[in-house]
């Protein structure tokens, strides 16, 4: 979805805030000058912790990258390590952050990639966040979790003018059976979930088989512009660009 934006013309800056189990440097396959934890804790500057991965992606715009530190003592240091004084001097700092990339580094749009839960950071991240876009998949664990999270974060969260929308993952749709990809039944699921749990759907995502079994599927929103994977992170950044 960041590299869709980049593709537009925007500049994107797109930040792993999952400390506790980060991934993107795994996606990306890069390693950095700095990781965002040095970031946080006043070690390293912007300019060390995140850089321009849109180079050769033949992009409108441009995609930048801040990557969370994937060493066990990384995570355990900032997961347990640290008391509240730090934890709220480092959410200060994170915030100063933020608003530097927005207004001395020329940022259209920053996304913040997430853990799942209620963990400290997961909740900063969502409390630094003016759009909150939660992906579920349409089981009853699922559901059920879902309620809870928005009872307990997110409808605190809108109550200071953030918006949330749902995405539904993994949905009939891309089935080789006609049965599975009826349009109608697909939108009567949309507002069944969205009553259920509170919170409007803004989009659903079919369960696409070649992604999920890729083993490395890398910004297919750009690569692989027909996909219908694509064309739904298409749809999606449309969608949010009339809000």
């Amino acid at each position: 979805m960041a590299a869709a934006y980049a593709s537009t013309g925007y500049k994107v800056c797109l930040l792993d805030m999952d400390v506790y189990a980060p991934s993107l440097c795994s996606y990306f396959r890069k390693t950095p000058r700095a990781y965002l934890n040095d970031l946080i804790e006043g070690k390293a500057g912007i300019e060390e912790a995140i850089f321009k991965v849109s180079d050769g992606l033949n992009l409108k715009g441009e995609l930048h990258l801040g990557l969370a530190s994937p060493s066990k003592e990384d995570i355990q240091d900032i997961e347990i390590r640290h008391d509240q004084k730090w934890q709220l001097s480092a959410l200060k700092q994170f915030l100063s952050i933020k608003r530097q990339l927005f207004s001395e580094h020329g940022f259209d749009f920053i996304f913040l990639d997430t853990s799942p839960g209620i963990r400290f950071w997961s909740i900063n991240a969502l409390a630094a966040s003016d759009i909150m876009l939660m992906l579920m998949k349409i089981s009853d664990m699922d559901i059920d979790g879902t309620k809870k999270m928005i009872s307990e974060i997110y409808d605190s969260l809108t109550r200071f003018g953030s918006k949330n929308y749902l995405i539904l993952n993994k949905v009939g749709g891309a089935s080789p059976r006609e049965e599975y990809n009826d349009p109608s039944s697909i939108a009567t699921i949309e507002e069944e979930i969205s009553r259920a749990v509170g919170m409007p759907v803004i989009l659903s995502i079919p369960c696409y088989c070649d992604l999920q079994f890729n083993r490395h599927e890398y910004l297919s929103a750009i690569n692989t512009p027909t996909h219908g994977f694509a064309l739904k992170v298409k749809e999606l950044v449309e969608k949010l660009d009339k809000f």
